[in-house]
């Protein structure tokens, strides 16, 4: 068994959608809220929701099985929790920085680091965490129900799981709240693995794209359409969509902790005018951008590195 496919290139489109969904959540909430078109950039979201679904089956060794769930877990904890914890330590800084007598909850703190806080229905301290909680229990949903994916009931059990939540009402907080919008994903990888035909592959999506709206209302499961349809368009390489994918997940991180704040600091200081809320509009972005490669390079890179030296091998493990 070898550690990695040699069959399973980069896919480009992978970098478009994670730069195109890093920025639209940055913008949001750095002030495009108010603004025509950018006030839709939570949809980033979902887009994050449907290549998770996609490109996590991708990643996982074709003969995986159940043996193998500790090191896919290890590999994931390894991937995202150290930026997620040190930027949680960011978020207490900055709170301290920003608040006057600010006490922070540290029972809710600790509930952050399992993401206890989806479960609990406690709040994150950050805009953005709670997605992170749903992607947590999707690996955990992968590293158990994978197998059965890669068999030829797959598909079917695929639907039926798309479809509980349209009958089931289902917390946001949880997986199976938006499970049809991974669903598309896990059904994209289903079809390039050709364990689903073009024909079925249609007639499922239909489905579970009909699920999606159901569940989540037209704008997710339209974002999730446009997601699928990034996916299988033909793509060029630019540089600049290979830096915004590369510093996507810091930039998620880090952007409302840096950026906003700065953004809500300069409006106190500036004069209350279209140019200026402009000023500090572009500012927030470019300094978001600028810690974020920054964070990138200190924090997420070294654990990104770390995690490709735990193999799905049993011989390497470690």
């Amino acid at each position: 068994m070898t550690e990695r496919d040699p069959s399973k290139k980069h896919i480009l489109q992978v970098d478009y959608i994670r730069a195109i969904a890093s920025l639209a959540v940055a913008l949001f909430h750095l002030g495009g809220k108010a603004l025509p078109v950018l006030k839709y950039g939570w949809l980033g979201v979902y887009m994050f929701f449907l290549l998770s679904g996609f490109i996590i089956c991708w990643s996982i060794p074709a003969d995986y099985t159940w043996k193998m769930s500790g090191r896919f877990i290890r590999k994931r904890i390894t991937r995202i929790e150290p930026p997620y914890i040190i930027s949680i330590g960011l978020v207490i800084m900055m709170n301290f920085m920003v608040l006057s007598r600010y006490k922070p909850d540290w029972f809710n703190v600790v509930c952050h680091f399992a993401y206890f806080n989806s479960l609990l229905g406690k709040p994150y301290l950050s805009p953005v965490y709670w997605t992170l909680g749903i992607e947590f229990q999707f690996y955990l949903f992968v590293a158990l129900c994978f197998p059965w994916f890669n068999s030829k009931d797959g598909p079917w059990m695929l639907l039926i799981l798309c479809i509980i939540p349209v009958f089931v009402n289902i917390p946001g907080g949880l997986l199976f709240g938006v499970f049809p919008v991974f669903g598309l994903g896990i059904l994209y990888y289903l079809y390039l693995k050709k364990i689903t035909s073009i024909n079925m592959t249609l007639f499922l999506g239909v489905l579970i794209l009909l699920c999606c709206i159901c569940t989540l209302g037209w704008l997710p499961a339209g974002m999730a359409l446009v997601t699928i349809l990034l996916l299988t368009a033909p793509l060029r390489n630019f540089t600049v969509v290979s830096f915004f994918s590369k510093i996507s997940f810091s930039l998620y991180l880090t952007h409302d902790i840096v950026g906003s704040h700065l953004v809500v600091y300069m409006g106190t200081k500036l004069p209350k005018t279209v140019l200026f809320k402009g000023i500090e509009f572009l500012t927030g972005i470019v300094v978001s951008i600028i810690f974020a490669y920054l964070f990138y390079l200190l924090i997420e890179r070294p654990f990104f590195k770390l995690s490709k030296h735990i193999s799905y091998t049993a011989e390497h493990q470690g």
